[in-house]
Formats: structure tokens, C-alpha cells, sequence
């Protein structure tokens, strides 16, 4: 896990300053946020968009349909403000052995890649991409990526991965899609972040909340093997019925 969910900081002190809009219904509850240069310091969070859409356990399982479709119109919303996004990288981070860390991996084995069809297609590139650990790969996840990137050239980079929380309503509750960037590997000291300053191209993160920071402690539920299957096809069907059903 490489960054800390958004409502980590406490939203009864922020919801005037940076909660824009709200999409209430019976199945889920999704808030745009904003964080700008004046309440970054405060924050202490990059500047960019934040869209959490928060669940029960029981309406991620009998409500996926919805949901699939509330996380698609949300990154519909990030892909419209970019002039390009005909080639596009898919990054799952994480360790696919730690099932806390195993978001990223799992859910890229679900998406569609396309970019190996050069000839006939007319739906976007699709490049799919999981470079792994450091301690499995000895080298770090960061050069990993700058070399796919120099490589391929993509338009968008979407980055997907567990998240750990420190309020326990939103374990297992929520996914988070920002556009600030993300850090792989953040626990090593030569770790950089990825986000559109480094490559200059949009960079998207998706991530759920899979375990519960405590005491400096990471806890987890009985549920997350099941939350990560369901939320992994969430994820997954919601980006493939964007670059590949409705193209």
C-alpha cells in the first residue's frame, strides 16, 4: 500500500473547503473533492480532484451493477478533460502474495489489453503493465514504469492499488479515484512519485481502502478476499466498458 486514503483527514473539518458536490442514492454515496493551494498545507494533500464513492458491504454485493456503473461515469468525467486518450497504460501495483496488496495485480489480469493489434482496431491501446515489488524484483517499481513509459508513450497512465485507511467506516467501503499522482514503493527512501509533473501526461489513481491503519498497525477484515474479487471486477468492467465495449 502506497498512500494513505483521502478521508484519512477527518471530512467533518474539510466538507465546507473542498467538498464540491455530492451523488447521493440507496446503493452509494459518491463526493467530489477538491484540494487547492489554499488548503493544501492544511490537508496536507496534493492539489487535484478526489472522487470516494463509499458503500455498505451488503450493496457491493448485491448492487456491483450500479456501482460499476458509478465508478465508469467518474472516470468519464477525469478522461473528458484530456485532449488524447487513444493509448493508454494500465499500472497494477502491489504484491499479488499479500492479499492487503493485491488490488493493483488483480484486477489488471481482468482488463482488455489492445495495443498488440497495430493494424485493424480502432478502439484505444490499451497497455497493461504489473511491475511487481522491489524485494521480488530488485528493482524499484518507479524505473520499472519510466522505462514502459519512454517506451510506449502513452496519453494516460491509470494507476490501481490497495490503500490502507485510518477510519475504520471506510475499510473495505469505498474506492478513491484522484488524479495527484501515487508513489509505488513509498516505504523506500528512493521512491518518486508518479503523477503528470514526472511524465507529463495525465496520471489517474484507483484505489480501495483494504486495511485499517491502527497504532501503526495494519489490521485487515474476514470479508477481504470477497471485497477484492468484487471490487477488482468493478474496477476492471468499468474501465474495459469505456476504451473497449463503448468505443
Amino acid at each position: 500500500m502506497k498512500q494513505k486514503l483521502f478521508l484519512d483527514v477527518g471530512m467533518e473539518k474539510m466538507d465546507e473547503k473542498c467538498k464540491i458536490e455530492e451523488k447521493k442514492t440507496s446503493s452509494f454515496k459518491t463526493t467530489h473533492y477538491v484540494v487547492c493551494k489554499e488548503n493544501k498545507s492544511v490537508l496536507k494533500k496534493e492539489i487535484g480532484d478526489y472522487y470516494v464513492t463509499q458503500f455498505t458491504y451488503e450493496n457491493l454485493l448485491a448492487k456491483t451493477n450500479l456501482l460499476t456503473k458509478e465508478i465508469e461515469r467518474v472516470l468519464k468525467i477525469f478522461l473528458k478533460k484530456y485532449q488524447k486518450t487513444r493509448k493508454v497504460l494500465i499500472v497494477g501495483l502491489g504484491n499479488k502474495n499479500v492479499l492487503g496488496d493485491a488490488l493493483g495485480i488483480i484486477t489488471t489480469d481482468k482488463l482488455i489489453a489492445t495495443n498488440q493489434y497495430q493494424d485493424f482496431l480502432t478502439i484505444p491501446k490499451i497497455a497493461l503493465f504489473t511491475p511487481s515489488v522491489t524485494e521480488k524484483t530488485g528493482i524499484n517499481s518507479f524505473k520499472l514504469i519510466e522505462m514502459v513509459v519512454k517506451d510506449l508513450k502513452p496519453d494516460v497512465i491509470i494507476m490501481i492499488d490497495s490503500l490502507a485507511t485510518k477510519e475504520h467506516e471506510y475499510l473495505n467501503s469505498a474506492i478513491e479515484i484522484n488524479d495527484t499522482g501515487i508513489i509505488p514503493g513509498s516505504a523506500l527512501n528512493s521512491a518518486k512519485e508518479i503523477k503528470e509533473k514526472t511524465f507529463h501526461i495525465p496520471v489517474l489513481s484507483i484505489g480501495v481502502p483494504l486495511c485499517f491503519f491502527y497504532h501503526k498497525n495494519l489490521y485487515t477484515s474476514v470479508f477481504i478476499e470477497e471485497v477484492i474479487t468484487v471490487t477488482s471486477n468493478i474496477i476492471a468492467d468499468s474501465i474495459n466498458n469505456i476504451f473497449i465495449k463503448h468505443s
